[in-house]
């Protein structure tokens, strides 16, 4: 009843990725939330982000949600945070992650004197997909293992950046919630009495005096 009348085409989906409706500031304070309220340890956290931001590097895309889940489970990582954290992997990045991948495999396959082949210097996605799929040895096996090598090292770099970030985020909201409840607690000590103005802690000393009087 109160869903969206039309479903968006593809345009829409892919602007909305581009440039997401609410922002990049709203949206990353969004996921900023979500990453704040999961329940488990900061490193547990930090480890399913990185496992997902270092994933997107394969050039396989499709699979980086389910892979970065399945080794999160394996390493004890949250898996909600490797979902989350394959958007690193976006439109805006993946084609110099992609690239440095393909760069990396050539090197490697070069060093071990394996076939590789020069990536096309112009094709459209069609094209890139027909030369992947019909060259599987030469052109993804390399593109491949580059991008899987360049997860692995990225780890430890992603994970200690996603740590920091997730534990200072954590100790803004602790003190944000401190500074609350002693804010709500000094309007309590505060509190006015209705009867002559005065504050209960006034009105407590005034009669003390008077019963020692």
């Amino acid at each position: 009843m109160f869903g969206r009348r039309e479903k968006p085409g593809y345009g829409e989906m892919l602007r909305q990725v581009l440039w997401p409706r609410m922002g990049w500031k709203r949206a990353g304070r969004y996921i900023q939330h979500r990453l704040v309220r999961l329940k488990d340890s900061n490193a547990a956290v930090a480890n399913g982000l990185a496992i997902g931001a270092g994933i997107s590097f394969v050039p396989l895309p499709g699979t980086h949600i389910l892979g970065a889940a399945a080794l999160s489970w394996a390493t004890r990582g949250n898996l909600l945070a490797s979902v989350i954290g394959t958007l690193v992997g976006n439109p805006w990045t993946l084609p110099l992650m992609w690239w440095a991948s393909y760069k990396v495999g050539d090197w490697i396959f070069t060093l071990l004197n394996l076939p590789v082949r020069a990536m096309p210097i112009h094709f459209s996605f069609e094209n890139l997909i027909e030369e992947v799929t019909t060259d599987i040895k030469s052109l993804l096996l390399p593109w491949v293992c580059g991008g899987a090598v360049l997860g692995i090292l990225s780890w430890p770099f992603f994970y200690i950046l996603f740590y920091y970030l997730i534990k200072q985020a954590r100790a803004g909201k602790h003190r944000w919630k401190e500074n609350r409840l002693h804010k709500a607690g000094r309007k309590l000590t505060h509190l006015k009495n209705p009867h002559d103005g005065q504050s209960f802690e006034d009105s407590k000393r005034k009669n003390s005096r008077d019963d020692q009087g």
